[in-house]
């Protein structure tokens, strides 16, 4: 394999030559001046009052060196001025970098963050209710998802349910209905028997799955409603953390994740 080598970015050359030239002009400018009015007060000597000729200091002390100190400071803040930016920013890029996660999250607002009540795709609670799960589970808007959330005519949520849930009532009852001898029969269930379930551990998932915070939370908040339940993976931000609200938006444990690595 061959060794290549290290090339420096195109824009980068170009910043470094446009600065290189644009200094080189001014110094230029700036020597041409000084020997303009070197050669201008060598052949225009002050005449003294006693006829002897002297050479006038005070316009050296008045006009060159303001003209040198510009020319200094221009340069300098030329070559300097986007180096020190660059240190500034480096080091408040290291500083964010040497941040724990917690902290991270905890400067996200969730009203920034959040998947806002526009992009959630939900299951209207009385209309799915009587709809068979597996056609539900092959709703193409769904397909990409592995989540249904649940919500009344109010928007106010009632169950988010997981792929996994809708698999794992399936079984259930097909283990139910093998243990009775009877001929198992799957393709009969509604969203309505899976959200009656007597279940624990499935009632537990609907009904302990989800959290909720008021909108003007921090991601931070989010991740300690999620922790705080085993079951929990998802909040809905409402707004003012009421679960008898409207869904305004949604925080995922995989949304926070994200985030956290940032």
């Amino acid at each position: 394999m061959k060794n290549e080598q290290p090339q420096v970015p195109t824009e980068k050359l170009t910043s470094w030559a446009s600065r290189n030239l644009i200094a080189l002009i001014i110094t230029g400018l700036v020597v041409g001046v000084t020997v303009f009015i070197a050669i201008y007060i060598l052949y225009n000597p002050v005449k003294n009052t006693d006829g002897s000729v002297s050479i006038n200091l005070s316009f050296i002390g008045q006009t060159l060196l303001p003209l040198w100190g510009t020319w200094i400071g221009t340069v300098l803040a030329f070559y300097f001025g986007k180096a020190n930016f660059e240190a500034a920013n480096k080091s408040v890029q290291d500083a964010i970098k040497s941040m724990t996660p917690e902290e991270k999250i905890a400067k996200l607002l969730v009203k920034d963050v959040m998947v806002p009540l526009k992009d959630i795709l939900y299951l209207d609670y009385e209309t799915e209710s009587p709809n068979l799960i597996n056609e539900i589970m092959k709703y193409p808007q769904f397909e990409p998802y592995k989540r249904f959330a649940v919500f009344d005519k109010s928007k106010v949520v009632k169950f988010m349910i997981h792929r996994s849930t809708f698999f794992q009532f399936i079984y259930l009852k097909y283990s139910e209905q093998k243990a009775k001898g009877e001929t198992p029969d799957t393709e009969t269930l509604t969203l309505a028997d899976l959200l009656s379930t007597t279940d624990e551990k499935l009632k537990n998932t609907l009904t302990r799955g989800i959290g909720f915070i008021p909108l003007d939370a921090n991601l931070l908040d989010a991740k300690r409603v999620i922790d705080a339940t085993d079951e929990c993976q998802d909040v809905f931000v409402t707004q003012t953390g009421k679960a008898s609200e409207p869904v305004l938006g949604l925080i995922t444990n995989n949304r926070i994740f994200t985030y956290a690595k940032v």
